[in-house]
């Protein structure tokens, strides 16, 4: 296979090849800079479908799986392949980084799967130069040429829920821990370890309210029955109180 150097890519284009809408100021020396469209995919919240176009850029969440769709089309000839991969500049600021290709005969919008992985918000101007794409020519003509609707022309994202599943349809299988413990594991070290901490600590707290509670309780029984005296009642719920109290700050102290 030969790779497309710029003066080919620009003549293809020329002739309603490989791009189309595209500009010639986006021809590097062997590829094609694919810009930003007006639509994306939030895979996050129910695959939906965002026209961006009113607010001029496309908004990223933290956390959030999305597809990019460029604004310029491919058309892929039968004896060409195109690889594609996300710009640095992007996973360098949290979005996962994309590599995929575009097949023999594929055409239509091209639609980039990334995840923000940071904790800011991304936001990406319509138009932002989002992935870069080379041809290679092949020996001949595909027989098996690109067969298939793109999301983009369907407005509904081809997304294989087959594959997905709950925790609670995959909680038997004995390669799965407890919900909890799986949770822990996708979480950044310094953080789980925190969130066990807390939850030791609150399991503690509610544990010394409900052992004030049961001798306050007991406490006030007696004193309705008169089997102590109410200044000893007193004295006992400052105790058990106090009693709690040490026992949480020594759980603190033990912590830090």
């Amino acid at each position: 296979m030969t790779t497309l150097a710029d003066k080919d890519i620009e003549e293809k284009m020329a002739a309603g090849h490989l791009i189309v809408n595209g500009s010639t100021s986006q021809v590097g020396p062997a590829c094609y800079e694919l810009r930003m469209g007006n639509v994306y995919y939030d895979l996050t919240e129910a695959n939906t479908r965002i026209d961006a176009s009113a607010n001029r850029d496309i908004l990223i969440k933290p956390g959030h799986r999305v597809v990019l769709i460029t604004k310029e089309e491919l058309s892929i000839p039968k004896d060409v392949i195109a690889r594609v991969i996300s710009k640095g500049s992007l996973f360098s600021i949290g979005l996962t980084p994309v590599s995929t290709y575009a097949d023999p005969g594929f055409h239509g919008n091209l639609g980039i799967v990334t995840q923000n992985i940071s904790d800011s918000y991304i936001s990406l101007p319509i138009g932002e130069p989002i992935a870069k794409v080379d041809f290679s020519m092949l020996t001949e003509e595909a027989k098996k040429t690109y067969r298939g609707q793109h999301g983009f022309q369907t407005e509904i994202w081809p997304i294989r829920h087959q594959l997905t599943k709950s925790y609670g349809e995959i909680k038997n299988d004995p390669r799965v821990e407890s919900e909890e413990a799986e949770s822990y594991k996708i979480l950044p070290q310094a953080t789980a370890n925190a969130l066990k901490s807390i939850q030791k600590k609150q399991r503690i707290i509610n544990s010394g309210l409900l052992i004030t509670i049961f001798i306050n309780s007991l406490v006030l029984a007696a004193v309705l029955n008169d089997f102590v005296e109410t200044a000893a009642a007193i004295s006992i719920n400052l105790i058990s109180t106090a009693i709690v109290a040490l026992i949480t700050w020594n759980s603190k102290e033990r912590k830090k």
